[in-house]
């Protein structure tokens, strides 16, 4: 078998997977070290440059760059598994393998994002200044927080002191509502006020076999997001897969999971094909799992085992479903992130035994509904600080788009919590 002018050392394989925006993967089973070096042989003998490579707990990445028309290959393979992916994509920026040598004229610093839970609960937004003043977001926020895409461009204008934001990377873990859609908004309306250089992601083909139980709002999310994309090709794209270590300004990143590696579980749960990543700046780790769930969590823990070990975890699906209590027992975290409200992150304590598992270990934990979290880097407990809550729910609102109904007492109990945070 040829896979991309690529002679295949070890037959067969998994039947080819799709992966989206023409990329292409092959999976093997019960494959040895010694086959995977031999296979690199073969795809450096095959015309392709080797690029990059990075090894972590017996698992082995390598990427090559062809002079063909399809200009990556990705190759790795993971002992703990026995298996070995080999990934044809065409995407022509390949990812910054080095430092990129930014000047230190600001500190490094993480904010959870206080987006506007009026009338959701959900949405993920987090905020990384590098070294040079430029911004690194992760997500933006749902479509149901109706303003957030000004508030989102004010925030990092304060931060700049009024100038034009640059935003050197804009990473997106999956396709949700409540993770691009504000980011779609601030391309299609606010494209001067903001420079955008280059964004993130790995979304799977909106034709994959289970997206039947995407939803249509999920369909048409992610068609609109690609749509956004080819209309503004200014906009560099990095498409990533597992294993590569790449870097934005002072930040360097390693993806720790992507749909590829899911496969072949299904993707009935779309937050499966959530991309995990991993910074680290000097000397501390900041744990990304996006909504990653069940699946990827079974493709995450064995894997990475004790690389998962971090100063900061964002939880994993806003405290809902999502990885396992092991999975934060490896990360250890001093400080945990909860994208969601209050209401949810009580509702959903007494039955998530990872959210328990993640607060238990933590030093401090964050809900984002409560006020923005300022969190310099490298991290150290004590230097978090805690902004005015801005934002409070609308509970007419939330009843008629998705009848949640409270108690006039909760409801009075929560209003004077968030006076009381809001310093009002």
């Amino acid at each position: 078998m040829n896979f991309h002018g690529i002679e295949l050392i070890k037959q067969p394989a998994a039947e080819k997977y799709d992966c989206g925006k023409g990329c292409e993967m092959l999976l093997f089973g019960g494959c040895t070290r010694q086959e995977f070096d031999r296979q690199c042989e073969i795809i450096s003998q095959s015309g392709n440059t080797f690029y990059a490579e990075n090894e972590i707990n017996g698992n082995i990445f390598r990427t090559y760059i062809s002079n063909k028309p399809m200009h990556q290959i990705h190759v790795y393979y993971c002992e703990n598994e026995g298996k070995m992916r080999i990934i044809a994509d065409p995407d022509s920026n390949i990812f910054a393998k080095s430092p990129e040598g930014c000047p230190a004229t600001h500190p490094t610093t993480l904010w959870q994002f206080e987006v506007d839970h009026s009338l959701i609960d959900c949405g993920m937004c987090l905020i990384i200044r590098c070294s040079d003043g430029s911004f690194f977001i992760i997500d933006s926020a749902h479509m149901y927080s109706v303003n957030d895409d000004i508030r989102i461009i004010e925030f990092l204008k304060k931060q700049t002191g009024g100038r034009k934001p640059v935003v050197s990377g804009w990473f997106f873990s999956h396709a949700h509502e409540d993770h691009v859609c504000k980011f779609l908004d601030i391309v299609e309306y606010h494209r001067n006020e903001i420079e955008i250089e280059k964004v993130y992601y790995n979304f799977p083909a909106a034709d994959n076999k289970d997206n039947i139980y995407w939803g249509e709002c999920g369909l048409a999310v992610l068609g609109r997001f690609e749509a956004v994309m080819a209309a503004n090709p200014d906009i560099k794209c990095n498409n990533l897969h597992s294993g590569q270590r790449f870097y934005v300004r002072n930040l360097e990143f390693t993806v720790l999971c992507t749909h590829e590696d899911v496969y072949p579980k299904p993707f009935k749960d779309f937050n499966n094909t959530s991309t995990a990543l991993m910074l680290s700046v000097d000397g501390s780790k900041v744990l990304l799992p996006g909504d990653c769930s069940v699946e990827s969590d079974r493709v995450m823990v064995p894997r990475w085992g004790d690389y998962l070990k971090c100063d900061v975890v964002q939880v994993s699906h806003h405290g809902h479903t999502g990885t396992s209590p092991e999975f934060y027992r490896l990360a250890d975290a001093e400080c945990a992130l909860f994208a969601v409200t209050e209401i949810k992150y009580d509702e959903e304590y007494p039955r998530q035994e990872s959210n328990r598992v993640a607060v238990e270990i933590a030093k401090e934990y964050h809900i984002a509904s409560n006020g923005a979290v300022e969190i310099p880097l490298p991290y150290k407990y004590g230097n978090t600080k805690v902004y005015p809550d801005e934002t409070f729910e609308d509970f007419n609102g939330i009843f008629q788009l998705w009848t949640y109904e409270y108690t006039d007492e909760y409801k009075q109990k929560l209003y004077r919590e968030f006076l009381e945070r809001s310093g009002r």
